[in-house]
C-alpha cells in the first residue's frame, strides 16, 4: 500500500508584537524556534514541510538550515493567522491525505503528539483537535477534503472557523505543558526552565 502523506505547515509569519522581539529566532536547545519545529515535523514523518513566513521574513529565512523545506511568504501576514493558513494550503504541491498545522511558538511539542494527531487524522479521515486539560490545543489536522473551506477564513481565529463544517474529532492528551505557547518573555523563561534549557 502506498504511504499516505501528511503535509506539515508551520505558521511563523507573526510579528511577535506582544513578545517584543523576533520570536521565531529565539534559541531553543541547539537551534532557534522555527528550526526546532521543523525538526519535530521531520521526525514525525510529515511531508511536504511548508514554513509560512511574513514579518521579518528575510532575517528568519536566512536561518532555516534544512534544504527540503518549502518556504513561502505571506504578504498579508498582518491580517491574521487565517491568511497564513490559506497561503500554506495553496503551497501543497503533491497529493496528501491532509495537513497538520503547527505554531512556531511551540518548540516544545513532542514528536509523539505531532505524529499522534497525524495518525489519528489518517485513521479517521476527520479534523483532529488535541484536547489538553479540557482545552483545544495544537497541532490540528485537517483532511484534504476540507482544504476548499480555507478560502472562507478571515482574521486571526485561524482554522477554528471551519472545524464545525468538517467531520471532526478530538484526541485527549495528558501532558499540560503541550498546551502552552510563547507569548511573552515570561512564557519563554518558564518553558525553558521546565524543559531544562
Amino acid at each position: 500500500m502506498e504511504k499516505q502523506s501528511v503535509a506539515g505547515i508551520i505558521l511563523a509569519a507573526g510579528s511577535s508584537s506582544r513578545f517584543g522581539g523576533i520570536k521565531q529566532l529565539l534559541p531553543w536547545r541547539d537551534r532557534n524556534l522555527v528550526n526546532t519545529v521543523i525538526q519535530t515535523v521531520q521526525l514525525a514523518g510529515l511531508d511536504p514541510i511548508i514554513v509560512v513566513l511574513g514579518a521579518n521574513a528575510a532575517v528568519i529565512k536566512e536561518t532555516i538550515v534544512e534544504d527540503a523545506i518549502q518556504v513561502v511568504i505571506n504578504p498579508d501576514w498582518n491580517k491574521g493567522q487565517s491568511a497564513s493558513l490559506k497561503v500554506g494550503v495553496k503551497e501543497i504541491s503533491k497529493p496528501v491525505e491532509g495537513a497538520l498545522f503547527l505554531l512556531c511558538d511551540q518548540p516544545h511539542l513532542s514528536v509523539n503528539l505531532v505524529s499522534g494527531v497525524a495518525e489519528e487524522g489518517l485513521r479517521t479521515g476527520k479534523v483532529v483537535v488535541p484536547v489538553i486539560d479540557d482545552r483545544r490545543a495544537n497541532p490540528v489536522y485537517f483532511p484534504a477534503t476540507c482544504f476548499n473551506l480555507f478560502e472562507k477564513l478571515e482574521g486571526d481565529a485561524g482554522g477554528r472557523q471551519i472545524i464545525s463544517a468538517c467531520p471532526h474529532t478530538t484526541l485527549p492528551w495528558l501532558d499540560d505543558w503541550m498546551a502552552r505557547d510563547i507569548d511573552t518573555p515570561e512564557d519563554y523563561q518558564l518553558l525553558r526552565e521546565h524543559f531544562g534549557l
